[in-house]
């Protein structure tokens, strides 16, 4: 152990690192590597933190059923070896335990008992999401465990993909209007960008997640904190009070049904059909005044 440890300290490349991860998980049967391939991805983001302490949660400790599983605890284990490695799952996995790694029987689709052990042993450097892939549960542990990531820290989601299925509670024909891991990962874009939006009624359905990166992979997504608010880009002087109103004179008699699609996008088809039809027919009239007014100039240069 001591050998392989002074080893990867002296890892200088992210080919090195990549190369750990594919060596280790191939040894331990970590679907990360096969057949997933997310260590290519996982060695754009962690590399930094081979060589100092820091504290990892994984959401699923695999296995099926009462299996024992544990290949992704033991790949951390071996890649970050100054790290302490964390392990939910609704199944005692304590038979993983030693020295670095612990585990404990956390439904990640209850709050309650997600807060009551992040309370207790959080925060954490990096969390990462691999338990059920069921659409409530990523997203009850996405909004009950974000907080307890550290600035700078990651926040990560394997296999989001399955917000498409509907075996995981997902669909592909509701994508747009389904609450998903995938709806809050385009959200994200939102997020870091929430000290530029205008309305302060719109920024109170945004939360303030303090992430400020976020990286999106064929199966994984990384969604990486701040060390401090991203900063404000709109110009000082009148241009708010100017986008505010002309914002709300393009927009504002909808204002009401834009919040509820926000607040609960699946409810709100036939409002999304009733604003459609409302702005073809405005469109329809503007189109008809423009046409008569075309006309009647073209009458008129006839008659003289």
């Amino acid at each position: 152990m001591e050998s392989l440890f002074w080893k990867y300290l002296a890892m200088q490349n992210k080919k090195d690192f990549e190369e750990h991860l594919r060596a280790a998980g191939t040894e331990y049967g970590c679907d990360k590597v096969v057949p997933h391939n997310y260590h290519f991805f996982y060695a754009n983001h962690f590399l930094d933190y081979v060589d100092r302490p820091f504290k990892l949660l994984e959401i699923g400790v695999g296995g099926e059923g009462r299996e024992v599983g544990g290949a992704s605890l033991r790949l951390w284990a071996e890649v970050f070896p100054l790290a302490e490695i964390y392990g939910l799952d609704i199944y005692d996995k304590s038979a993983l335990n030693t020295d670095r790694i612990k585990t404990f029987i956390v439904d990640q689709g209850n709050s309650a008992s997600l807060l009551n052990f992040v309370n207790k042993h959080g925060p954490f450097d990096i969390i990462i999401d691999d338990g059920s892939h069921k659409r409530s549960d990523q997203l009850t542990s996405l909004f009950t465990l974000i907080s307890s990531v550290v600035p700078g820290g990651y926040y990560v989601i394997e296999d989001y993909f399955t917000s498409y299925w509907p075996v995981y509670d997902g669909s592909t024909l509701a994508k747009d209007f389904l609450d998903t891991p995938v709806r809050w990962l385009k959200q994200s874009i939102d997020i870091i960008n929430r000290n530029n939006m205008l309305s302060d009624d719109v920024k109170q359905l945004v939360p303030d997640w303090g992430v400020e990166e976020l990286h999106v992979y064929p199966g994984v997504s990384f969604l990486k904190k701040g060390l401090q608010a991203v900063r404000s880009e709109i110009p000082a002087g009148d241009f708010f009070d100017n986008q505010i109103e002309l914002d709300e004179q393009r927009y504002g008699e909808y204002k009401a049904l834009f919040f509820d699609h926000a607040k609960d996008p699946m409810t709100n088809l036939t409002l999304l059909h009733k604003i459609k039809k409302d702005v073809e027919r405005k469109i329809a009239r503007i189109q008809a005044t423009a046409g008569s007014e075309s006309s009647g100039g073209a009458q008129d240069d006839s008659a003289l």
